[in-house]
């Protein structure tokens, strides 16, 4: 199916499209981008609708997309995207901020009980009755030129979406469940890997409890080194030392070059570009005194009452289905874990801050009274 998009490859067309974009009061937006080796995402395209309008933005041929910041930060403009963690990753690095505001459709089909983490094509047949082919999800975004089937195939990506929106707009008005939409489009902008501090990024490593404030310490610090590696550098966390390797020279206490390769199991390449850096880390680390290290990590992954978590399972899944929403929009298995594992001395149990904001009233207070023994 061929569709009517201006492919815009011009300084000139570019601000037109600003132009045409701020005009209105809601856009559809999406991008195709790649990741060949790199840390950052590199953007191949930009789409955008406007109602009237498609553009495909060609970022690789404009001098530059600094113009597109005015159509992104304009809080009059309702910005539409699907599933769209990856954009804000895109857009954070292509632009140095996030679209805002934005609606994600993906967000919106949970909350009207389509299902959760529905795909695009998916969304595109429940709620337009079409088919979309998928034969170019997997295309070279940066080659050039783009072929005709890539061109239509990402026109099509946002001159549905907007219909979409309309139609999922629609169902949500009128009840509570718009501003659940809003909500959590709110939160779409952050937590991007790419702008976490480096310092935080070990406490994303499972087990972290069986280390003591000294393998923390250390293990702080080198996780943090690769994730400035890896910005600086441009290149896959992986690809400067794989987590597996930093855990194992932490635990193991592995400090000879020939203890990396051998035991740590990094490449040579590895060892002969970094492990003069990671000795020098190790070095540091060994003048911190204890008390000035990382507080020990309460055990998360311990063995839970599986009685009460069925129970509050049960729970969610009778309230998702009395909303009509995806039991995942209210809450996930970790959530509920989190919450059982809060109980206090007293017996009394905490909501956790993924439980806050609206799901307080629509689900969280119905899960402490389970907990409690009271009926909800």
């Amino acid at each position: 199916m061929a569709s009517e998009y201006r492919y815009i490859d011009t300084d000139e067309q570019l601000q037109e499209v600003v132009e045409a974009c701020l005009k209105v009061s809601v856009i559809a937006l999406d991008t195709e981008f790649a990741r060949f080796n790199t840390y950052y995402p590199i953007v191949g395209l930009i789409q955008i609708y406007t109602g009237t309008d498609c553009f495909l933005i060609d970022p690789l041929s404009v001098s530059s997309i600094e113009p597109l910041k005015a159509v992104m930060e304009e809080p009059s403009l309702l910005k539409v995207l699907h599933a769209c963690s990856e954009d804000m990753e895109v857009f954070q690095y292509a632009l140095g901020l996030v679209p805002s505001p934005v609606y994600d459709t993906q967000i919106a089909s949970a909350a009207l009980g389509v299902g959760f983490s529905v795909g695009y094509q998916a969304l595109v047949e429940h709620y337009l009755d079409i088919s979309l082919s998928k034969d170019q999800t997997r295309s070279d975004w940066l080659a050039r030129p783009l072929t005709t089937k890539q061109l239509d195939y990402a026109a099509l990506d946002v001159i549905h979406l907007l219909e979409v929106y309309k139609v999922q707009l629609k169902a949500l008005e009128g009840g509570p469940k718009l501003s659940w939409v809003e909500a959590e489009s709110l939160g779409l902008g952050q937590g991007i890997p790419t702008v976490a501090p480096p310092e935080d990024s070990y406490k994303k490593i499972k087990g972290l409890w069986q280390l003591s404030r000294v393998q923390l310490n250390l293990l702080r610090d080198l996780c943090s080194w690769r994730e400035i590696t890896a910005r600086e550098e441009d290149l896959p966390r992986n690809r400067v030392v794989d987590q597996k390797s930093l855990v194992l020279i932490v635990k193991a206490e592995i400090a000879s070059t020939q203890g990396f390769q051998g035991e740590a199991e990094m490449t040579s390449r590895q060892v002969r570009k970094y492990g003069d850096q990671i000795q020098a880390i190790q070095a540091e680390a060994k003048l911190v005194a204890e008390e000035d290290c990382p507080e020990i990590f309460v055990r998360t992954d311990a063995p839970i009452n599986n009685k009460k978590l069925k129970r509050l399972k049960q729970v969610v899944e009778e309230r998702a289905l009395s909303l009509s929403v995806a039991p995942e929009l209210l809450t996930k298995r970790r959530h509920l874990e989190k919450l059982i594992r809060s109980e206090d001395t007293q017996g009394q149990y905490h909501l956790p801050d993924e439980l806050g904001g609206w799901r307080e009233a629509v689900i969280g207070e119905a899960l402490l009274a389970e907990l409690s023994g009271s009926s909800s």
